[in-house]
């Protein structure tokens, strides 16, 4: 059955720009692997969910071809569920090796390969009878909804479904075989053969059981006598590498002649079928599926969700929060109440200079930042409740390196390679995120290399936001604009704990002196308390 395999997809139109590749640093700082963990249900979907994440989609075509998928779906989760169950029910990978020849594979390999094609059938038929009556506003689902009705109803599936229905009565409806084994003078098994094929499953309950259980009765004194089970193979690898296994396929072939033969000539008639496309789409429809349940588990605990309006212009996030900080509260690793805050990047403030307390939520809003790009431009929700967003073409951390990596160049040293790094590949369009950096040094050279950095960011223009401990930085915010700077920065300030304002972030300059005071009042070192101390 010739079938032509078409090229869509419900991630990208066709000719759509290619994603751009989170590199190995960011993916980590923005804990995209606790995301997928957090998203998925089994170990399979985590490393399809991580994989995806990674491909951060820069295009707007592609992002708006996302976003109408997502909004098909998400308006009838009956639909995307029950689509899921058949997805997650078949294995359309196993269709890949769909070229091969199968001239010379044993009996069991084909059987393998018939039972696929039989999941591929039922799979066709059960989403066909689902998008029966459903009509789509994007263009993607309908494709993939026209898609399923070209293979339904060609000539080529019917004859499919036809054979594999013979081949049921002949061959797929064999559960199980009996074998007879005969033993040597020392009660070894000396040979082995088959004695019948069977349209049942053989259970604990059989002849031995019965006869296990005869013999207690008999002999109740016998407390050496084990509880039968049955012997299974975990894995299907395992029975097919079996050498036991391949002997009994050789002798199912020499008792089935001719349905051996029925089947490589079935098979080689539909060599050329691969499910790569439809498992391909069944990976697709995973990651909008995941996300969905996602945001309807953060709605439900009242935290907004939305899918910011893409634009060339300013980007505004109003009342935005850190998505993985939202999902810690739910699992109950965090007590307190998620606060949100607003982001705005316009021409005139397009670096961020984030400060404030220590420990006081500047990590989590930088990297809350990066998730919120991630996840809108992925065509999903926005942890927001409005927003308008100016796609960026890649994302760039610089968060504190393990020390693991700092051996070669030494900390200051290694943040300066990084940074170099990010300097050659971002643009004005990028995102660019800063926690911390350059503070290994004295604070005279850190201030020197930050300012000078900070430089040549209002040069480049994109968007940053640069939290850090030197309000220097941040104390004169146009004393970093240079004569080539396309681009202005503003300071922004983290409220302190224990206060109405905690967590709290407002354009006002750093107060550094205050948070100073706070951290030496909170452990009880400020020269009064510890003369008091001393004279007490």
């Amino acid at each position: 059955m010739p079938q032509e395999i078409r090229s869509f997809s419900l991630f990208a139109p066709e000719d759509a720009k290619p994603c751009t590749s989170l590199n190995e640093t960011t993916v980590n700082d923005l804990s995209l692997d606790y995301l997928s963990r957090r998203l998925a249900k089994n170990d399979t979907e985590q490393a399809t969910l991580f994989r995806m994440l990674q491909e951060l989609p820069t295009d707007l075509a592609t992002v708006q071809w996302r976003q109408a998928v997502y909004r098909d779906l998400r308006e009838d989760p009956a639909f995307c569920a029950a689509l899921m169950e058949i997805f997650d029910a078949m294995q359309f990978g196993a269709l890949d090796d769909g070229y091969a020849n199968y001239s010379n594979s044993g009996i069991l390999q084909l059987i393998d390969r018939v039972r696929t094609l039989e999941q591929y059938c039922t799979a066709i038929s059960s989403i066909r009878e689902l998008l029966k009556g459903r009509t789509f506003r994007s263009e993607a689902m309908q494709q993939f909804s026209q898609f399923i009705t070209d293979i339904y109803e060609s000539s080529g599936f019917s004859a499919l479904s036809e054979d594999i229905r013979v081949l049921g009565d002949d061959i797929l409806c064999i559960k199980s075989m009996t074998l007879g084994v005969n033993f040597d003078h020392n009660f070894a098994p000396a040979e082995v053969g088959i004695l019948s094929l069977n349209t049942y499953e053989f259970g604990e309950k059989g002849f031995l059981e019965k006869f296990i259980q005869f013999h207690r009765k008999r002999h109740p004194e016998d407390k050496d006598l084990k509880q039968f089970t049955m012997v299974t193979h975990t894995k299907p690898a395992e029975a097919k590498e079996n050498l036991l296994m391949n002997n009994l396929n050789r002798l199912i072939e020499e008792m089935l002649p001719t349905v051996t033969t029925k089947l490589r000539r079935v098979l080689k008639r539909y060599s050329d079928m691969s499910g790569i496309l439809l498992s391909r789409l069944g990976d697709e429809l995973l990651f909008y599926a995941r996300f969905i349940g996602l945001e309807q588990r953060l709605t439900e605990k009242g935290y907004a969700c939305t899918m910011p309006d893409c634009t060339t212009q300013d980007t505004h996030l109003r009342g935005f929060y850190n998505v993985k900080l939202a999902l810690c509260k739910l699992d109950g690793i965090i007590g307190n109440e998620i606060i949100c805050n607003d982001v705005d990047f316009t021409q005139a403030h397009t670096i961020l200079l984030l400060t404030g307390p220590n420990q006081g939520g500047k990590t989590v809003f930088t990297q809350g930042i990066g998730l919120a790009f991630l996840l809108a431009q992925h065509g999903v929700f926005a942890p927001c409740a409005e927003g308008q967003l100016r796609l960026c073409d890649g994302i760039f951390t610089h968060f504190p390196a393990d020390e693991n990596r700092t051996v070669s160049f030494g900390r200051l040293g290694e943040e300066a390679v990084r940074f170099r790094e990010i300097c050659a590949a971002a643009t004005a369009d990028s995102l660019l995120l800063f926690n911390e950096s350059f503070t290994t040094t004295s604070h005279t050279e850190s201030l020197y290399i930050a300012r000078n950095a900070l430089q040549y960011l209002c040069v480049l223009g994109a968007r940053t936001c640069f939290n850090t401990h030197r309000h220097e930085l941040a104390a004169d915010p146009d004393a970093l604009r240079t004569e080539q700077a396309v681009c202005g920065a503003v300071s922004i300030v983290m409220g302190k704990r224990g206060t109405p304002e905690a967590y709290r972030v407002k354009e006002a300059p750093p107060d550094g002196i205050s948070d100073a005071k706070a951290i030496a009042e909170q452990y009880g070192i400020t020269f009064g308390q510890l003369c008091g101390d001393t004279q007490a």
